[in-house]
């Protein structure tokens, strides 16, 4: 029975890991895309006025 709970308490610790640097992951792409975004915008006012 102790086997099974620290087998479950492991994975509990692998699952939230993974959900920690998936969701840094997204965060950080998302602000990366809107950085782009942001620059793409200033470089066509530039050139269109």
């Amino acid at each position: 029975m102790t086997d099974k709970n620290t087998n479950s308490e492991k994975m509990d610790d692998v699952q939230m890991a993974a959900v920690a640097i998936s969701a840094t992951i997204i965060i950080f792409f998302v602000i990366y895309w809107s950085i782009q975004i942001q620059s793409v915008r200033d470089l066509l006012e530039m050139a269109y006025g």
